[in-house]
């Protein structure tokens, strides 16, 4: 083949290349996953593609009252609690992409012009015609990928897109469990509201008697004194549960990221039927650790320390370069009256003597591995102590809970024997104020300790996956 045929092609090779390896690229590299709900993630099922389709066009109506999975949807949206795990997720399939493209060599132009500082050979006879003239030459050359260490780098960047995936879930499932725990503690502050809008009440009519009695007998007291502070407790009291509830509807409205002074209208209650649907009687936890995000992390991160120390050892592989110029080895110098001829060069590069580099880079891989390796048997025992811990949190709410009902029943008791007394004469106006308002303030710790009873269940829920699992699925079971 004449040697100007064979720079066309190689040329022309270098041209379409990489345009053909671009559309293999564009059509087998993972995307971001979708922002609505992820449903083309990989990895990520989605059990209610049907309900967010539907929902997601009403998310943003101007009259929309947003139920528990109405706010969670709006959170997986725009919530900036998941940006720095999208952004890494998306980070990790740009690296994956990169690591595909290290297949092939990357070919390079050389043009050098070079033009003489001296001419003391102008008068030899074997010089050149040219000497002392400007020269241009073209050259090409291509670094060859290290087959060894490229393939199990594309194996290491498609893992980490799998655990980028996993840690963006488990970003999901902390932005739904502070919306659970919003909505919980929004349920209870209105139920407990509507307790407390009938105590300012209560307070005004045990004033109204004290200064009944007052003006009929002819003296102040303390009693009066005392029933006004009261009603101006009452007073603070509602306006700071008002305040308590407008700082969870801002935090709620941050995590979902709306605007804060935006208008949201929330249907608090709803979220009460999550709660009632778990029954920890089902469960156990070695089940459970095996259907977490945490499980196939810890799982996976061994994997990838395999893989780490396949990489470790592909750094023994030689580089490997290609070259074509007009660059002469010797025996193959020519003479002055004849033509350039132009040359291949494959060169092989290894070094002799690296003083234990790569072996300590084989070490250092090897002891990350047992790291992961103790990492997942760590992670486990967490977990199960974690289990412990909820479950104890659990019952010791739900033992609270039944005392407080306790507690309400004996002040309902009191309520109806002092109202029995009232009518009898034997019990004044104010002893049945106070039964009745110590009636009201057993229903606000009854509904107190069932709050606290919801949130274990919660967090408990959240722990067995169980929570997330309800809008994400189950995650994968193995990343390839």
């Amino acid at each position: 083949m004449p040697i100007s045929l064979f720079l066309r092609c190689v040329l022309l090779c270098c041209l379409f290349l990489p345009a053909c390896a671009s559309t293999k690229a564009g059509m087998d590299a993972p995307q971001l996953p979708a922002k609505h709900w992820l449903e083309e993630a990989p990895g990520v099922p989605v059990t209610n593609k049907e309900k967010l389709e539907a929902a997601v066009p009403e998310l943003y109506g101007p009259d929309k009252v947003y139920s528990f999975d109405d706010c969670v949807f709006l959170a997986i949206q725009q919530s900036p609690m998941l940006v720095k795990s999208a952004i890494e997720l998306e980070m990790s399939q740009l690296k994956l992409t990169d690591a595909v493209w290290q297949f092939l060599p990357q070919p390079r132009m050389t043009l050098t012009t070079s033009a003489n500082l001296t001419r003391y050979n102008q008068d030899t006879k074997d010089t050149y015609d040219n000497y002392g003239q400007t020269q241009f030459r073209v050259g090409f050359y291509a670094q060859l990928p290290n087959p060894v260490y490229t393939y199990f780098n594309q194996q290491v960047q498609r893992i980490s897109v799998g655990l980028a995936i996993s840690a963006h879930r488990k970003a999901i499932g902390e932005a739904i469990l502070k919306i659970a725990d919003i909505y919980l503690k929004l349920n209870a502050k209105k139920r407990i509201n509507a307790l407390q809008e009938g105590l300012p009440m209560l307070a005004k009519q045990t004033t109204a008697y004290w200064k009944q009695v007052e003006s009929i007998e002819g003296k102040q007291g303390i009693e009066h004194e005392m029933a006004v502070q009261q009603e101006r407790q009452t007073a603070l009291s509602r306006e700071k549960a008002g305040m308590e509830e407008n700082i969870l509807r801002t935090e709620l409205k941050i995590l979902a990221g709306v605007n804060p002074q935006y208008k949201l209208n929330l249907d608090a209650a709803d979220a009460k039927h999550i709660v009632a649907d778990f029954d920890a009687g089902k469960i156990n936890w070695e089940d459970r650790w095996k259907k977490t995000e945490d499980e196939l992390i810890v799982r996976t991160q061994v994997k990838l320390a395999d893989y780490d120390i396949m990489l470790s050892w592909a750094k023994y592989m030689p580089d490997v370069s290609m070259s074509i110029n007009n660059n002469p080895p010797m025996g193959q110098y020519q003479p002055p009256t004849g033509a350039e001829d132009t040359f291949f060069h494959l060169t092989i590069d290894f070094p002799l003597l690296d003083w234990g580099s790569r072996y300590r880079g084989v070490q250092l891989s090897r002891m990350a591995k047992a790291q992961a390796f103790h990492a997942q048997a760590n992670k486990r025992d967490d977990y199960s102590n974690k289990w412990l811990q909820n479950e104890q949190a659990t019952t010791l709410a739900a033992t609270e809970f039944k005392i407080a009902a306790n507690s309400l029943q004996i002040s309902e008791l009191k309520y109806k024997q002092a109202e029995i007394g009232y009518k009898e004469g034997s019990l004044e106006l104010p002893d049945l104020m106070t039964a009745n308002e110590n009636l009201v303030h057993s229903r606000i710790k009854h509904i107190q300790a069932g709050l606290e009873l919801d949130l274990a269940k919660i967090k408990w829920m959240h722990l067995a996956g169980l929570l997330q699992e309800r809008y994400l699925g189950l995650p994968a079971l193995e990343v390839k």
